[in-house]
C-alpha cells in the first residue's frame, strides 16, 4: 500500500510547465503571414453584448483592471498557446486561472480558434491573459476518446466547412468516400454551419471516373449542398471556393492527412504559406504537415479560412442533431413508422423503406443514414453512465 501511495504521490507533483521556454520554441508573431486581423473577423451582437457585461460588472470592483480588457479574436493557436488579433495588435496570451481549475465545464471553455474573447492585456506587458470566451455562434467538435472521452473544440464560430476529399487515390473505394463525406456532413450540420463538399486533385482521375463520383456524391449529399472539384495543380475550381467564403465570414477546411488541404490554401492564397508534405502518390497516405490550428486572411474580397491537422477518423458520438439536419426526409418518413424505436432495416410498418421503395428515398442515403443512426446508439449505450453528452 505504501509503494502505491508514494506512486500517486509522484504523480500529483509533477514538473511545473516552463512557460517561457514554450513560448521561445514558437514562431514570432512578426514573422508570420496572412494573420487575419480584428477587422476580417465577425462579431456578433451576443459577443459584443457579453464584453461589455463582464466589464461593466468588472469595473465596479477593478476599475484598473476593467480598463485593461479587450474584445479579441484567437486566430492560431500553437501548443495550446493562443494567438489573439484585437482592434489595436495581435499577441501572443495565456489562459487565467479559471480556465485551469478542473477537467469538468471550465477546460471545456478553453479557447479555440476562432473564438472570440475578453483578453487582458496590461501596459508594457506583450503577453496576454484571455478571461473569458464569448459566446460561440457555432462550434465544430468532435469525440475524443472512447467510453470515458471528451468533446474536443476543432474551430468556432466558422460559418462554412468544405468537406475535402482528394481523387484518384486507390484506396478510396466508393464506400469509404462515402462514409467519410456522410459524417462529415452530419458533423457540420451538428455544427450549424453550412457544409460544402470539395473534391481536388481532379487531374488524377479520367472525365467517366470524375462524372461517375459526383454523380454518386451529389445523390448522398442531397441537392441542398454544393460540391465543387478543384484542381490545385491546375487552378481549377478555385473561384467557385472563394465565392463561398465572402468577407465578413469564416470558413473551415475538414479533410484527411494528404488530402491536399494545405495545398488548396496555398492556391488560394497565391503564394506558399502553409506546409505541404510529401504524399505516396497510390494512396494519399502522408504525415501532418499542419501541427498548429491556423486561420489565414485571403485575399480581398474574400474573408477567413481555418485550417487544422488532418484528422484520421471522426467518431460519432451524440450528434442525433446532425444526423437529423443532414437526412431531414428520413426523420419525416420515420414519424409514420409503426414502432417508436424501428431502426428502419427488418420491422413490419416501417416507412422509411416504404418511401424508399416508392423513390421517396434514395437508397444512397437511407444507406449512409443507418450506418451512422446504429454507430451512434452503439457508442451511446457503451459511455460511462456518468458522461453527459
Amino acid at each position: 500500500m505504501g509503494k502505491n501511495k508514494a506512486k500517486g504521490k509522484r504523480r500529483s507533483h509533477a514538473a511545473p510547465v516552463d512557460t517561457a521556454a514554450m513560448m521561445a520554441t514558437l514562431p514570432q508573431v512578426d514573422a508570420l503571414h496572412d494573420v487575419p486581423t480584428f477587422a476580417d473577423m465577425h462579431i456578433d451582437d451576443a459577443q459584443r453584448a457579453a464584453h461589455e457585461s463582464f466589464c461593466a460588472a468588472l469595473a465596479a470592483t477593478d476599475a484598473q483592471a476593467a480598463s485593461e480588457m479587450h474584445m479579441g479574436c484567437v486566430v492560431r493557436l500553437d501548443r495550446g498557446f493562443p494567438l489573439v488579433a484585437t482592434a489595436e495588435r495581435v499577441f501572443r496570451a495565456e489562459h487565467a486561472v479559471s480556465f485551469a481549475k478542473g477537467r469538468s465545464e471550465g477546460e471545456r471553455l478553453l479557447p479555440a480558434v476562432g473564438d472570440v474573447v475578453t483578453v487582458r492585456l496590461a501596459p508594457g506587458h506583450d503577453m496576454g491573459v484571455i478571461e473569458r470566451v464569448l459566446p460561440r455562434r457555432t462550434s465544430f467538435e468532435r469525440w475524443r476518446g472512447k467510453n470515458r472521452g471528451e468533446r474536443q473544440v476543432l474551430a468556432a464560430n466558422v460559418d462554412t466547412i468544405f468537406i475535402v476529399q482528394p481523387l484518384g487515390a486507390s484506396r478510396d473505394t466508393s464506400t469509404l468516400v462515402r462514409d467519410r463525406i456522410a459524417r462529415s456532413l452530419v458533423l457540420a450540420y451538428d455544427c450549424g454551419a453550412e457544409p460544402v463538399v470539395v473534391f481536388t486533385k481532379a487531374d488524377r482521375c479520367d472525365a467517366d471516373e470524375l462524372s461517375s463520383i459526383l454523380a454518386d456524391t451529389r445523390r448522398l449529399v442531397g441537392s441542398e449542398v454544393r460540391v465543387i472539384v478543384t484542381s490545385s495543380m491546375e487552378g481549377t475550381g478555385l473561384d467557385e471556393i472563394r465565392l463561398c467564403v465572402p468577407h465578413g465570414t469564416c470558413a473551415m477546411i475538414l479533410g484527411e492527412s494528404g488530402a491536399g488541404k494545405s495545398t488548396l490554401l496555398n492556391a488560394l492564397l497565391g503564394h506558399e504559406a502553409m506546409a505541404t508534405g510529401e504524399v505516396r502518390e497510390r494512396d494519399d497516405a502522408g504525415r501532418h504537415t499542419t501541427v498548429a490550428r491556423v486561420m489565414v486572411a485571403l485575399p480581398e474580397p474574400c474573408g477567413v479560412m481555418t485550417d487544422a491537422p488532418g484528422l484520421r477518423s471522426l467518431p460519432l458520438v451524440g450528434h442525433e442533431r446532425g444526423l437529423a439536419r443532414a437526412f431531414p426526409e428520413i426523420v419525416v418518413a420515420a414519424r409514420a413508422c409503426r414502432f417508436n424505436d424501428c431502426t428502419h432495416t427488418h420491422e413490419p410498418g416501417c416507412a422509411v423503406r416504404e418511401a424508399q421503395q416508392a423513390g421517396d428515398i434514395d437508397g444512397i442515403r437511407l444507406e449512409a443514414f443507418l450506418a451512422l443512426a446504429s454507430e451512434m446508439r452503439v457508442s451511446a449505450q457503451s459511455l460511462d453512465p456518468d458522461i453527459k453528452l
